[in-house]
Parts: structure tokens; C-alpha cells; sequence
């Protein structure tokens, strides 16, 4: 059965009913442009991008177009993708959509556990489904477009959160580690201690011009909790407590911290809601906070990359140097291979192997911190890495 034609089946998408809501968002250089036919929607995205809204009027670099409305049909046949080692089967079903030309102009992707369905290529990034009951979605989309994006242009993506030191210039952390180690985690320990939030769970590395060092970016997505980590951590449950509604809060307050590390519903923490603004600055009586004001940004120069590789009930935590050629499998837990929503073409330019990784962190001291999970003592490790 042949495919109908990517254009035709956007147009369709598109066309079918007013999206008269939006909102702008600055992320560094780039300016993106969100529609919808949700007040509500529009309204929880905002609140949610808060340190990257603007009034910017210029035409956007990447637009989305997001219509609320109960699940659909995929409206054509799809495919089911392979699964991750440990990752849900069949978590999302895809098909290619072809152009004029030759190949593949762009693609349409299901969500399985929610119906949601995602079109993109060629300049339309279009979102189709119960779009106010899935916000993650909505975020990871709109994130997974705009590396796509900066990876074209030869930046390295990384599974890894990050944090910097406050103030222009300030140096910043990349924390990747292997599935459940914590990276998240130590990256609110770190912004509790005064730093600033990058990223979480992906980062992407600009390699160094002639004489400059790389540096590192982040995507406008904020950490996503489990009851452990909100009310588990005596260092962060002051802070972090405000991220879970009262019902759940009162619902986990008898678990052990072992039970609540096994909870696996996820709440979004936003930074300067849990952290409040950087020291000595006030919120505006607008929106919010002044962008200069926020705990959240979005770059700082890579002062070092930190591998947590350690495990619970593992003995002292140890940190120490280490050369990341001669550790091959440290370099594994950084490394992120891009998923369903880049599309080939993007692809060509990407730093996809080992070798091109490691020329993309070339000077880049590295931390790996093993033994046990200690997130007090590794908190100290990045701050005495970091300089502070």
C-alpha cells in the first residue's frame, strides 16, 4: 500500500481546526514559535517554560503546532520500533512519509500508551492527540526537535544532566551515569548547594573553536522526580516537597526510603519554583522572573564531565580522575544515540561514534565517581572538581 504524500497528510493535520493560542520561547539563539487550539494547554506551557518565554516577534526557527483533542487513528499503517535492553515493548510505531523527491520528506510517530500522535519534517512539527493530559510529551517533543537541530550542527548529544556556577562565565558540569545511578539527583544536590540547572537528562556538547574550550547546553526540560528523590533525600526534601501535590505527599509519607526509590510515578520539579532565584535578585510583577534572574539556563563553558559510577550499598564513595580513552565504558554511559524523532537527514552532519565523542570532549577533564551512592560526598567531589 503506498503512503500518501508528507505535505498532503501535514496540510490535512493542520488545516483542521484554528489555533489561536501561542506562546514564543528563546532558547540561546533560536526562537520557537508554539500554536494551539487549547487556551489550557498553551497556558500549562508557559507556565512550565517560564524562563524562556518572550515577546520576541520575529518569524521562529522552529514552529509547533499543537491540537488538543481525543485520541485518533494513526492515519496510516505503522510500525513497530525495536525496543531498548530494559525499555517497554512497543512503546512507539512509526512510518517514513515520502516527499516530491526522493527518500523520505518526514515522519509520523504514535505514542502507544497514550495515542498521542507526532508528525515532523520539513518545517512542520505537529503534535495530534490529548495533548493537556500529556505535557512530558509534549516537552520531550518539542526537545527532541530542537537538538535534532543543534545536532546537525555537529554538536554531541549527551545522557547526562547539567549544572554551572552562577553569574556570566560561570563553569559548568556535565553528570552522566549508567540507568539508576542518580544523575538528576546529584544535579539538585548541586543546585541546593548554589549552582545553577542546565539540563536535565540530555545535554549536548559544542566542540571547541581554535583556542576555546567546548561548551556545554542544555534543552528547557526540568527534572522529573520519583517520590524518592522529593522526600527521600534530607538535603533536598525541603526544597523539592512543593513538586509533589499534598495527596501524594500524604500518601508516601509512611514509606521507607527504600519503598519510595520503587514508586514509580514521576512529578515535574520547576527550579525556581523548588530553588527560587539566584541570590539576591527578585521577581518581576509579571510572568515571573526576570530570564537574568532564573536558576535555569541553557549554557556555560564545559569546565568537566562526571561519570557516576558507583551503586547502593557499595562501601565509601571514591572519586577520582580518569582518562576517558583509556575508559571506554565510561564513555558508553555518556553517549546517546538519537531516537525516533531525528530524522535522517540531520543525521549526516551528527557525531554519532566513540572516536567523534571523544574529539568532541577533547580536554574535558573527567570525574568518575564509584564505590557506593553517596550523594553528599559526591556533591563535595563536583564542587571540588568544579573549583568551588
Amino acid at each position: 500500500m503506498s503512503l500518501p504524500a508528507f505535505a498532503s497528510v501535514a496540510r490535512t493535520l493542520a488545516g483542521r481546526q484554528p489555533t489561536p493560542f501561542g506562546l514564543r520561547l528563546c532558547l540561546e539563539e533560536l526562537t520557537l514559535g508554539v500554536r494551539s487550539n487549547s487556551v489550557a494547554v498553551i497556558d500549562d506551557l508557559r507556565g512550565y517554560f517560564a524562563p524562556f518565554v518572550t515577546a520576541d516577534g520575529h518569524p521562529a526557527d522552529l514552529d509547533f503546532l499543537f491540537l488538543d483533542g481525543p485520541v485518533e487513528p494513526p492515519l496510516v499503517e505503522l510500525a513497530v520500533q525495536p525496543s531498548a535492553p530494559g525499555k517497554r515493548p512497543d512503546k512507539e510505531r512509526c512510518a517514513d512519509l515520502p516527499g516530491s523527491g526522493e527518500g523520505a520528506s518526514g515522519r509520523l510517530v504514535r505514542k502507544q500508551a497514550t495515542g498521542m500522535l507526532f508528525l515532523f519534517g520539513q518545517g512542520a512539527n505537529i503534535a495530534v492527540g490529548p495533548c493537556g493530559a500529556n505535557r512530558n510529551q509534549l516537552v520531550n517533543f518539542l526537545c527532541a526537535r530542537y537538538m535534532e537541530r543543534r545536532v546537525a550542527q555537529g554538536w554531541a548529544l549527551g545522557h547526562a544532566s547539567g549544572v554551572a556556577q552562577p553569574g556570566a562565565g560561570g563553569k559548568g558540569l556535565a553528570l552522566c551515569g549508567f540507568s539508576g545511578m542518580g544523575k538528576s539527583t546529584l544535579a539538585l544536590h548541586l543546585v541546593a548547594r548554589g549552582l545553577n540547572f542546565v539540563s536535565n537528562d540530555r545535554v549536548l556538547v559544542e566542540p571547541g573553536a581554535a583556542g576555546a574550550g567546548a561548551m556545554l547546553h542544555g534543552i528547557p526540560k526540568h527534572p522529573r522526580l520519583n517520590p524518592g528523590t522529593a522526600l527521600g533525600n534530607p538535603e533536598l526534601a525541603p526544597l523539592l516537597t512543593c513538586a509533589l501535590p499534598e495527596a501524594s505527599r500524604r500518601a508516601y509519607a509512611h514509606l521507607s526510603p527504600e519503598a519510595l526509590r520503587a514508586v514509580e510515578d514521576k512529578y515535574d520539579a520547576l527550579i525556581d519554583v523548588c530553588f527560587g532565584p539566584q541570590a539576591g535578585a527578585h521577581a518581576d510583577s509579571g510572568a515571573g522572573l526576570p530570564r537574568a534572574a532564573s536558576r535555569f539556563g541553557l549554557a556555560a563553558p564545559l569546565a568537566g564531565l562526571v561519570v557516576l559510577n558507583w551503586r547502593h550499598h557499595g562501601g565509601p564513595a571514591l572519586a577520582r580522575r580518569v582518562d576517558l580513552a583509556a575508559r571506554p565504558e565510561l564513555l558508553e554511559a555518556f553517549r546517546k544515540q538519537p531516537g525516533v524523532f531525528y530524522l535522517p537527514g540531520a543525521l549526516k552532519t551528527a557525531r554519532l561514534t566513540a572516536a567523534q565523542y571523544l574529539e568532541a570532549l577533547s580536554g574535558v577533564p573527567v570525574l568518575e565517581l564509584s564505590g557506593g551512592a553517596d550523594f553528599v560526598a559526591g556533591t563535595t567531589a563536583c564542587l571540588e572538581f568544579l573549583g568551588q
